[in-house]
Formats: C-alpha cells, structure tokens, sequence
C-alpha cells in the first residue's frame, strides 16, 4: 500500500529534505510504502541550488509551487490508498494542510502524526486533522 509523507518544505532551509528524507528511511524500515514529495522533487529535476538554499525559498525554484502542489495532491487523490503520515509542524504548511484536506475529501484516508525515528506513530482523528486545517482560515 503507498502511504504520502506530509510536512513543511517552503522556508526551511534545503526546503526540509533533509527531514524528508530521513522520516522516508524511518518509515520504510518500518514497512511502509512512502512516496516523498522530497523524492519526487530530486528525481524530477527541482533546481539542485533551489534545494540547499539556506532559506527555502520557493520563489527560487525552476517549477512554481503550484506546480510541484498540484503533482503532491494529484498523487495523494489518485494514487495514495489510504494513509498519510504528517511531519512535526504540519500545520504551519500550507500545501500539507492542502494534502491533508485532499485527503479528507477521499474519505476513507487515515491519518498520522511522524514524530521522528524509533518515535510511535501516532493515530490523529479525521475530527482533529479538520480542526488544525479550519483554524488556519479564521
């Protein structure tokens, strides 16, 4: 089964890969099958200077942010079945926050809180996850 990795990238410095990346080994170790926006980013070609920029900053990148978003929540609608893992500091993204609406709408999508290697994972409510996404619109 192919599960999402959510979280913050934009100004972070690298973009957070570095956090992508390791929750991404972490959670295959575990047996989850991952599909990393990280991962797709570095295989797709994303500016490698935009990458290990110190401040993340999305106006860098090649490919606009709603490019490289509209691929993210394509893949959470169509191809992911069932599950996304949400990074620490999910709620300051707003693509996650996106991700995770899409997610919602799929109905039938569980969701979990990462907190990091050898950390529990940590069941999150559909209830709980609407609630941190509507709080960002008042």
């Amino acid at each position: 089964m192919r599960v999402y990795l959510a979280g913050p990238m934009s100004g972070y410095p690298q973009f957070n890969f570095p956090a992508f990346y390791a929750a991404t080994d972490d959670l295959r170790a575990r047996g989850w099958d991952i599909v990393s926006p990280a991962e797709l980013d570095a295989i797709g070609g994303t500016d490698k200077e935009a990458m290990a920029s110190s401040d993340g900053d999305a106006a860098k990148l090649t490919k606009t942010w709603g490019d490289l978003l509209a691929r993210d929540v394509k893949i959470v609608s169509d191809e992911v079945k069932g599950v996304i893992f949400l990074q620490p500091e999910w709620v300051n993204s707003k693509g996650a926050k996106l991700e995770a609406f899409v997610a919602l709408l799929c109905k039938g999508h569980h969701f979990f809180q990462y907190h990091g290697p050898d950390e529990p994972i940590e069941v999150l409510s559909r209830g709980y996850v609407m609630h941190q996404i509507y709080m960002d619109m008042l």
